[in-house]
């Protein structure tokens, strides 16, 4: 059995093929890359420790008590702690280069002109996944630790561990940059003729429960208004989405000239 293969990014092939060992052997290539990767920027994260658990802090402290600090209640859970900040660091880290290698093993067909597109592509992901971090850490963590601790006024003092702190923080922090990646999802779809923006628009009254699923599993906390702040940011990226599934599929002259 024997693969078309291209590069991603350079000329084009001479009508190579490749078998399905050497295929299984570039997708071992590429994980181990990813993998590195990922190690690296999660010793990176790991050396910076003190940093990222001070910035998680400020949202806390700002909306809640200058005085705020986590609790332990184990002696190995500080350094479970370490090890989750890193990990999650290092995966936010070493996302382009693990994008890069996924999309350099799962299109390996397109034209030249549909590879250079890639590397904008890569650079939107890169953009909408901070945005959505951003967007995490300024926005909805301050407005759901605001509600969530003050919640029950007087009658509970709060004493948060370190773990369940970070927990909470991180998953929304981490996902809800995950789920602004909606709009590039639809754009490659888009580009690769799996849907089509008529098809995306008229799904719209789907997509909102969708949207509002996606955002009740990427919030760690049952409230309403964390999650109604997730959603409502996903639901004007899915149309931003259509515009950009709009701009990019291909045409249906080309379509039919192409068959």
């Amino acid at each position: 059995m024997a693969v078309e293969a291209s590069p991603l990014f350079g000329p084009e092939s001479g009508g190579g093929e490749m078998t399905l060992m050497e295929h299984l052997k570039e997708l071992r290539n590429r994980v181990m890359v990813s993998a590195v990767a990922l190690l690296l920027a999660t010793l990176v994260s790991f050396y910076f420790w003190e940093t990222i658990i001070g910035w998680l802090l400020v949202p806390a402290r700002e909306e809640y008590d200058p005085n705020f600090g986590l609790a332990v209640f184990g002696p190995t859970e500080t350094i479970g702690v370490l090890f989750k900040v890193g990990l999650y660091g290092g995966m936010i880290l070493a996302s382009p280069v693990i994008v890069y290698e996924l999309l350099a093993f799962i299109v390996p067909g397109l034209t030249a002109s549909e590879r250079k597109m890639l590397l904008p592509g890569l650079l939107g992901v890169v953009v909408f996944l901070l945005a959505g971090m951003a967007f995490a850490y300024w926005i909805i963590l301050p407005a759901s630790l605001g509600f969530l601790l003050d919640f029950g006024g007087d009658n509970f003092n709060p004493l948060i561990g370190a773990k369940q702190y970070m927990d909470f923080a991180l998953q929304i922090i981490f996902w809800v940059g995950v789920s602004f990646e909606l709009p590039m999802v639809l754009a490659l779809a888009a580009k690769l003729r799996l849907v089509r923006a008529r098809q995306l628009l008229s799904f719209w009254r789907y997509a909102v429960i969708v949207i509002f699923v996606i955002a009740a599993v990427v919030t760690p906390t049952p409230d309403p208004l964390t999650q109604s702040m997730v959603a409502g940011p996903l639901l004007l990226l899915y149309f931003l989405g259509v515009l950009f599934a709009w701009a990019l599929q291909p045409k249906r002259k080309t379509e039919e000239t192409g068959s």
